[in-house]
């Protein structure tokens, strides 16, 4: 039987349609939170089937996180029906279109990229955390990545964004720790969500290149990626914070891919 370490708590989840979103959604409500799934996608369906099998309240609503009437009114919706957010995890997010270097990239698609991942999870925490400060408890998990830590080429604008992911996490931490609120990032490496396992499969994206870059020789489930953002959200996990925790199988340490560390996990073996 599962615990229900997070009864009586509610968590907001941006993004929570696809890939590490729904996963996140998922584990958290069979910990016992309630969940509010915020995504410019229509989530109605998903969070009424959640709410039947866990056993929780379930709140879609519809937020885009670069406008801040958009989030200002799903904060008043949860309010209305929740009290307040007790975890806020801030995982909307783009990805960026293919480009030769970056003086190639339209200064708009970098300003876009920012304003998604950095200024949006700045918004979304400002929102919440008053009154997860007057409740002297919170949790706050961004979504960083091990791009962010490494850099990728071609890919300069979403690595400065992940990148930025890390001192928003550290900056909140500070200010509010001794409010009992913890700010912490979560920064996977390669995920097969359902989008990318779609380009693996056109023959659009290269699976064995970041396996093999991988040092476990695969690239991860989204459902692993969410069990650390649920342990992070836990009320025992108070004493982290401000942490960027790789989650990546050993991907920013294998400096040397393609010695001789084993075979690479076959796409096809990969579920989630």
């Amino acid at each position: 039987m599962t615990d229900r370490s997070l009864d009586g708590l509610t968590a907001l989840v941006t993004g929570a349609v696809g890939g590490i979103g729904q996963a996140t959604v998922l584990e958290l409500a069979a910990h016992g939170a309630n969940v509010v799934l915020a995504d410019l996608a229509d989530a109605e369906d998903l969070a009424s089937g959640i709410a039947a099998r866990h056993g929780v309240a379930a709140l879609a609503v519809r937020m885009d996180v670069t406008d801040e009437s958009s989030i200002a009114t799903a904060r008043d919706l949860v309010a209305a029906r929740f009290g307040r957010a007790d975890i806020v995890v801030n995982n909307a997010g783009i990805m960026q279109r293919l480009s030769a270097d970056h003086h190639t990239l339209p200064a708009s698609d970098f300003t876009r990229m920012l304003a998604v991942h950095v200024a949006g999870s700045a918004q979304v925490s400002a929102a919440f955390l008053p009154a997860m400060r007057d409740n002297r408890f919170g949790r706050i998990i961004n979504l960083s990545s091990v791009i962010g830590h490494v850099g990728l080429g071609r890919r300069t604008a979403y690595s400065t964004a992940k990148a930025a992911i890390g001192g928003l996490t550290r900056g909140l931490a500070l200010e509010n720790a001794r409010w009992g609120v913890t700010v912490n990032a979560i920064a996977p490496g390669y995920v097969m969500t359902d989008v990318l396992r779609a380009k693996i499969a056109a023959g659009t994206l290269d699976y064995d290149r970041f396996a093999e870059r991988s040092a476990v020789g695969r690239w991860a489930t989204p459902d692993e990626i969410a069990r650390v953002i649920r342990f992070l959200a836990e009320p025992g996990s108070g004493f982290i914070t401000g942490v960027d925790w790789l989650v990546d199988g050993g991907f920013s340490i294998n400096g040397n891919p393609g010695e001789d560390v084993g075979p690479i996990v076959p796409f096809e073996a990969i579920q989630g």
